[in-house]
């Protein structure tokens, strides 16, 4: 970069340059010059060194504005991918392509001059304004695939994979044809790129268990909401008063009156019409007075009420995802207004577990996690935060089916129909950077903190918390004092404190919490990542129950262990090495741990009998193959392998660029020693990576707040604060 921005400063003195230089190669070495000659040629020098300057500017105001567009066009597709919540790993494929074409396009800008060639060649100027347009090419189609609302056309992935082909086809042949270097490889990573691919069908039926005949409604619902969404908050933005689509209100003497009052404000109701049972909560405290103050607030809540069944018209719309709580409309009766919502005959979620502790076994939790985490999902893809993920804003049907409630479309719907003590609860499940700075009586001091704005990685953390509630059936920090819930809490928090699991909480569960519970917001993983690593989890448990119930053992001296059992007998210290390969080897078929481990086998374990038959370059061809497929499925362990396969040729080509892919992958999963090796990577350079060293310590550092020994020993050696 030094040595850029000194040749971009030594352009500028050119001309003064040229006058010491020949630039006549036709005039003969031997020839006695004198001095009149050597005038005339530094005239005819200066002179043509201000000619090819003249010209570089006249040619180069032509392709700056183009530059510009380039440019630009680059930083919005990096926008693009930062907010990414599907096919992640193709944005980044594109990205990486775009991020190189950049490079030299500011490096065209940067060296004018010596680049007067690439400006003057005829042709170079129409074939840089179609680049452009294959950039934008690019953009749409990122923004495409990346977002569940616009990924509505690729209802396949090979029908993504068809429009990709065409687009790096396009984009390297316009990066050929402008003779612009890359270090980037295309080749290796395109067919890995291609084989992660997710259609919008995958999408939908894995992650978010919507069958087939529900997908197209589905995927009109989120067009619509958004949109109509998007519309809401403009007007809520311009403070405008208009109601658009405003219905009428429900007749609140059309619903028959029950005993049932879980509080003052809720009470179930029965319509005289179809005998359905709803909720309806009160949100106003209007009586009948004729005090001009009592009229004022009459005036006040008809204001509210107008507003409210301006949402509500936007949130009946989402009834048709069974994990969200359906809305009905507002309802009049007298001077009071209710909102109407399905009724939920189990009451909220910590309510639930209190009663039926004893009925809610593993298979039950795996089923309310996914199914909370598909409705927070459902919620994000229309662009609604829920702002207030705890258990009491979950609450469970008569079918003990879990549904997401409590949430609006504005904080003022939110306020209104919320209970005050819930809003108090919310801070077990607040992430830290709004822990610190919200709700802080004492912080006088500290009154030029800047507020951080509530987003999703903020509603990730909530969920984390709400995952391990529901692991251990207790609310998150249910062992401190209430009194200073808020100061107990906030310094837990700020000290990095990780709330503990039982024993029996699957690996993969705790995994899952602890990445959306990172103290650092960027960590965090996405709720489609949620989504998928418990529906995998869900797959596995029921997969090792089945095997629970048909297992046989084929020998008198053999009997299959578990997957988890296998594991132990491996680590410790005299288990029977052949006994845990052959349950892994039994269980590899269905059990995504297993196969890793078969992989694990094959790579370091010569003293099984079977394995000792193979010649050991096969060995570690097999092994790599099979920490590739794992890999590809999720395992961070896996990823680490492959990586570090790639990384030193075994068992696969050399492949620095892909080795880092998959070592971020398991990084991203918390894998400590994956970001030991990113970090290292990153620090020093070298074998095709650029050296980062803001990068490198970020990786590191992160590394040794999980422990990592070298980590932490390169951390201080380097002087990087951990």
């Amino acid at each position: 970069m030094e040595n850029d921005n000194r040749q971009s400063n030594n352009d500028d003195e050119l001309p003064n340059k040229m006058r010491n230089m020949s630039v006549d190669n036709s005039i003969d070495e031997n020839y006695d010059e004198t001095s009149d000659l050597n005038i005339d040629t530094k005239k005819n020098s200066t002179i043509e060194a201000i000619g090819i300057v003249i010209n570089v500017a006249q040619t180069f105001d032509e392709f700056a504005p183009l530059i510009g567009t380039f440019l630009a066009l680059g930083d919005e597709i990096k926008k693009l991918y930062d907010k990414a919540k599907h096919n992640k790993e193709l944005c980044s494929f594109l990205l990486k392509r775009c991020n190189g074409a950049m490079a030299a396009v500011r490096d065209l800008d940067m060296r004018k001059t010596e680049n007067r060639g690439f400006f003057s060649k005829k042709g170079n100027l129409k074939l840089f304004e179609e680049f452009i347009k294959c950039m934008e090419k690019i953009k749409k189609f990122v923004a495409n695939v990346s977002q569940l609302n616009k990924l509505k056309k690729y209802f396949y992935a090979k029908k993504i994979e068809e429009e990709l082909n065409e687009l790096v086809k396009e984009f390297n042949g316009y990066m050929s044809s402008l003779n612009f270097s890359i270090s980037v490889q295309f080749t290796d990573d395109f067919a890995t790129v291609k084989s992660d691919l997710k259609g919008i069908k995958e999408i939908l039926s894995h992650i978010w268990g919507v069958s087939d005949d529900s997908q197209q409604n589905i995927l009109d619902n989120i067009y619509s909401i958004t949109k109509k969404n998007k519309n809401f908050q403009k007007q809520v933005k311009q403070n405008t008063s208009e109601v658009e689509e405003n219905e009428p209100l429900l007749d609140g003497n059309k619903f028959s009156k029950t005993k049932f009052c879980p509080s003052k404000r809720i009470q179930k109701r029965i319509s005289y019409g179809n005998c359905e049972e709803y909720c309806f909560k009160e949100f106003s405290n209007n009586t009948s007075t004729s005090s001009s103050a009592d009229q004022s607030n009459q005036s006040n809540n008809k204001e509210i009420q107008i507003e409210i069944r301006r949402e509500v018209n936007i949130l009946k719309l989402l009834k048709n995802f069974k994990h969200i709580i359906s809305f009905y409309g507002v309802a009049q009766e007298d001077t009071k207004y209710y909102l109407v919502t399905e009724w939920m005959k189990y009451g909220n979620l910590h309510e639930y577990y209190t009663n039926f502790k004893d009925n809610i076994d593993l298979k039950t939790k795996i089923k309310f996690a996914l199914d909370i985490c598909r409705g927070v999902a459902y919620l994000h893809e229309c662009e609604i935060l829920h702002r207030d993920i705890q258990s009491a804003n979950v609450l469970v049907d008569g079918n003990h089916k879990v549904k997401i409630a409590n949430f609006g479309l504005s904080r003022k719907f939110s306020d209104i129909t919320r209970n005050i003590l819930q809003n108090l609860e919310n801070i077990r499940y607040m992430a830290p950077e709004k822990l610190a700075v919200e709700n802080d009586e004492n912080n006088n001091n500290d009154a030029q903190k800047k507020k951080v704005p509530y987003d999703s990685k903020c509603e990730i953390y909530s969920v984390g918390a709400l995952l391990w509630e529901i692991a251990e059936l207790k609310k998150p920090h249910y062992d401190l004092d209430k009194s200073v819930l808020l100061v107990n809490i906030r310094k837990r928090v700020s000290e990095k404190y990780c709330l503990p699991f039982s024993n029996d909480v699957p690996t993969e569960w705790r995994t899952i919490v602890t990445r959306a519970m990172e103290y650092d917001s960027m960590w965090r993983i996405s709720i489609p990542d949620i989504c998928r690593d418990f529906y995998n989890l869900s797959n596995k448990i029921h997969s090792d129950s089945l095997q629970d119930n048909t297992e046989v053992s084929t020998s008198n001296d053999f009997c299959t262990l578990s997957v988890d059992e296998a594991i132990n007998v491996h680590r410790s210290t005299n288990g029977d090495k052949q006994k845990a390969w052959q349950s892994f080897k039994y269980h590899s078929l269905t059990n995504l741990e297993a196969k890793y481990w078969l992989g694990y086998y094959y790579y370091h374990e010569e003293k099984i009998p079977e394995l000792q038959q193979i010649n050991k370059a096969e060995k570690i061809r097999i092994a790599a193959n099979i920490f590739k497929e794992t890999a590809d499925k999720g395992n961070p362990s896996a990823q680490l392998r492959y990586g570090m396969c790639l990384w030193e040729g075994n068992g696969v080509g050399i492949n620095t660029l892909e080795a880092l892919k998959y070592l971020k992958m398991a990084a991203n999963q918390g894998n400590s020693a994956a970001m030991y090796i990113i970090g290292k990577a990153y620090w020093k350079g070298g074998n095709g990576i650029e050296k980062d060293k803001k990068q490198g310590a970020e990786y590191l550092k992160k590394a040794a707040s999980n422990n990592h020994p070298k980590a932490k020993e390169m951390c201080n050696e380097l002087g990087i604060n951990n």
